[in-house]
C-alpha cells in the first residue's frame, strides 16, 4: 500500500498538483530545468516519443500514456478524480493508442501572438496568426497569416447615415472625392459599395507599410494544435519552479473534422 501511495504522490508531483518547496531543496534546480519543457521544439519532442522527462519509467504498462499526461500543466486539474483530469487521459490515451506525431511542417498548428503596439502613437492590443511555410528544400519560415484587431476593422467614429457621394458627382469630375479623404478619414467605409468587407490583415500591413503602426511586444503567446483526430490543444508557457513547467497544454476539446476545417478556413482565407 505505502509502494501505491508512493507512486501516485511522485505522479501528482511531475503534474504539478502537489507544490516542492524550492527554498527547502536548492538542488533540485538543475533537475527541475531539466523536467522543465524549456522549448516548443523539446514539447513536440515529447509528445512524439522521441525525449523523455528524467524519471519516467518505461516499464511501467501505462508509460505511453502518462509520457503525455506529463505534458499538460498540472494545475488544470484537482485530483485523480476530477473529470477534466479523466477527459485528458481519455486524450492522452488517444494519442498513444493512434501514434499521432507532431512535426513542425504541418500547417495544422498555428501560433497565436497577442500584441501590444502603437498606432500613431495611441496603444493598442491585436492577435496576430502565424503559421509554418516551406521554402525550398527542407527550409520553412514562420509567416502572418492573419492578423485580428478593432483598429483593422476600419470602424466610424459614429454613424452617418447621410456620409454618400451624391448620384449626380459624376457631373463635376467626382470633386467629393476631395473632401471625403480629407474631411472625416474614419468615414471611408461608408463609401464602400453594400458589399465590400473589410481584410483586417490587409488593414494591418497597410499600417505597418505606412509607418503608422509599430509592434511593441507580443504580451501572450499560445500554441493552437489540430493534428490529434477529434480534438483541438492549445500549449502555453509557464513559467514557475517545480517539475511542471515550460511549454505545457492548457486547454483542450473535442472538435469534430467541420470544426476544424472552419478554423482553418479563418485563419487562412
Amino acid at each position: 500500500m505505502r509502494l501505491k501511495q508512493l507512486l501516485t504522490a511522485m505522479f501528482l508531483t511531475c503534474l504539478g498538483l502537489l507544490q516542492t518547496n524550492a527554498q527547502i531543496a536548492p538542488f533540485l534546480n538543475e533537475e527541475q530545468f531539466r523536467a522543465s519543457v524549456n522549448l516548443v521544439d523539446d514539447f513536440i519532442a515529447r509528445f512524439n516519443g522521441e525525449k523523455e522527462k528524467p524519471g519516467t519509467d518505461k516499464q511501467d504498462k501505462d508509460y505511453e500514456t502518462n509520457r503525455i499526461l506529463y505534458l499538460f500543466n498540472g494545475k488544470m486539474f484537482k485530483s485523480f478524480e476530477d473529470s477534466l483530469f479523466l477527459e485528458a487521459k481519455n486524450f492522452a490515451a488517444s494519442v498513444a493508442k493512434d501514434g499521432i506525431k507532431l512535426s513542425y511542417r504541418d500547417t495544422t498548428w498555428v501560433a497565436k501572438a497577442e500584441c501590444c503596439g502603437k498606432l500613431k502613437g495611441k496603444e493598442i492590443g491585436f492577435t496576430l496568426y502565424l503559421t509554418v511555410e516551406k521554402r525550398k528544400g527542407e527550409m520553412y519560415k514562420w509567416v502572418i497569416t492573419k492578423a485580428s484587431g478593432d483598429a483593422f476593422k476600419l470602424k466610424p467614429a459614429r454613424k452617418a447615415t447621410k456620409a454618400m457621394l451624391m448620384p449626380d458627382d459624376h457631373e463635376t469630375n467626382f470633386m467629393s472625392l476631395n473632401r471625403i479623404t480629407t474631411e472625416r478619414d474614419d468615414y471611408i467605409t461608408y463609401y464602400a459599395n453594400k458589399k465590400f468587407v473589410v481584410d483586417e490583415t490587409s488593414v494591418f500591413f497597410s499600417l505597418v507599410y505606412s509607418g503608422l503602426l509599430n509592434i511593441e511586444y507580443v504580451a501572450d503567446l499560445q500554441f493552437v494544435f489540430l493534428q490529434v483526430p477529434m480534438y483541438k490543444f492549445t500549449i502555453k508557457h509557464f513559467e514557475r519552479e517545480t517539475n511542471n513547467a515550460g511549454w505545457l497544454i492548457d486547454s483542450f476539446k473535442k472538435i469534430s473534422n467541420k470544426e476544424k476545417e472552419e478554423y482553418l478556413n479563418y485563419i487562412y482565407r
